[in-house]
C-alpha cells in the first residue's frame, strides 16, 4: 500500500506543471473574462475599472458589424464542417484497405495536418495571387481569362477561398479518424450482407454508415469547434477584409482588444465561449442518440 501511495504521488507531481500552465493560460483568463466582460475597462481608463452591467453585451447585439461577423463565422463553420467530413469520409473509403498505394495515399492526405496554419496561409496567398497565382495562371493557360479573380479580396469569393484553406489543411484529421472507424467494423458483417445479396451501395448505407456514426460524431464536434473559433486563416490572409466580408468572431475580438477596449473584448470572448459550449453540447446530445454499439 505504501509503494502504491508513493507511485500515485509521483504521477500527480508529474501532472503539476501541465496543470499550472493550463490554469495560467486557460482557466484564469476565462474566469477573468466572466468578470471583466461586465466592466468598462480599457487602456484609456486602465486604473479606473467600473462595473457597467450588460452595456457591453447590448453594444454587441446592436452593432451591425458584429451581427455580420457572427453570420460570417457560422458560414465558415457550416461550409468547412460539411466539406471536411464528406471529403474525409470519401477518402477514407478509398484508402482504408491495406496496400502499398493506400499507405502512400494516407501519408499524403495526413501530411497537410503537420503544416503550421500560418505557413498554409502563406502558401495560399501565393496560390490566390491575382497576378501570378497558380489558379489564375491556370485559367489564363486554358484561355479562361474571364474567370480570373482576386480570390481573397473579392467579397464574393473571399470567404469561400478561406474555407478552401481550412478544408485542404484539416480534412486529413477527419480522414484518420474515419480510417480507424472503418477498420474497427468486423468484416463478417459485410460477408453476411453479401451472402444475403446486398450490393456495395446497400452495404455502405446499412452497415458502414450506421457503424461509423460514433466516428462521425467525433469529427463533427471537432470540426464545429475549429470552425467557430477560426482565427489564423483569416488574420494571415485578409484580416477580415474586404470591408468586413471575412471578419469572424476571433478576429473581431482581436481587433477590439488591439484598440484598447479590454472590457468589451472580454465580453466578446465570453460570448464566443458560451456559444461554442452551447452549440457543441447541443450537437453532441443530438448525435449521441444515433450512435450504434459494435
Amino acid at each position: 500500500m505504501k509503494k502504491y501511495g508513493i507511485q500515485k504521488a509521483y504521477s500527480i507531481w508529474f501532472a503539476v506543471p501541465a496543470l499550472i500552465l493550463f490554469s495560467v493560460f486557460f482557466i484564469v483568463p476565462n474566469l477573468a473574462s466572466f468578470v471583466l466582460g461586465f466592466t468598462d475597462w480599457s487602456l484609456f481608463n486602465f486604473y479606473d475599472i467600473r462595473f457597467n452591467g450588460l452595456d457591453n453585451f447590448v453594444r454587441l447585439f446592436t452593432e451591425k458589424h458584429f451581427i455580420r461577423t457572427v453570420l460570417n463565422t457560422f458560414y465558415f463553420a457550416i461550409v468547412t464542417v460539411i466539406l471536411k467530413n464528406v471529403l474525409g469520409f470519401v477518402l477514407a473509403l478509398i484508402a482504408y484497405k491495406p496496400g502499398k498505394f493506400n499507405n502512400y495515399l494516407r501519408v499524403l492526405i495526413f501530411f497537410t495536418i503537420t503544416i503550421s496554419s500560418m505557413v498554409v496561409a502563406i502558401i495560399f496567398l501565393a496560390i490566390y495571387n491575382p497576378t501570378n497565382g497558380i489558379i489564375n495562371e491556370t485559367l489564363r493557360f486554358l484561355n479562361l481569362d474571364s474567370l480570373t479573380q482576386d480570390w481573397l479580396f473579392n467579397a464574393k469569393y473571399s470567404m469561400l477561398s478561406i474555407c478552401a484553406m481550412e478544408v485542404w489543411q484539416w480534412t486529413g484529421f477527419n480522414f484518420v479518424i474515419f480510417i480507424a472507424g472503418l477498420q474497427a467494423i468486423p468484416h463478417e458483417y459485410y460477408e453476411a450482407a453479401s451472402i444475403d445479396g446486398a450490393g456495395r451501395w446497400q452495404r455502405l448505407i446499412h452497415i458502414t454508415v450506421p457503424l461509423m456514426v460514433q466516428s462521425i460524431n467525433v469529427t463533427f464536434i471537432f470540426s464545429v469547434i475549429s470552425g467557430l473559433k477560426v482565427f489564423t486563416q483569416v488574420y494571415a490572409t485578409t484580416n477580415g477584409g474586404p470591408a468586413g466580408a471575412t471578419q469572424v468572431l476571433s478576429t473581431y475580438l482581436y481587433n477590439s482588444f488591439g484598440q484598447g477596449y479590454l472590457g468589451y473584448s472580454s465580453a466578446v470572448g465570453l460570448f464566443i465561449t458560451i456559444m461554442i459550449m452551447s452549440l457543441t453540447l447541443g450537437v453532441l446530445r443530438v448525435l449521441r442518440k444515433h450512435e450504434v454499439e459494435l
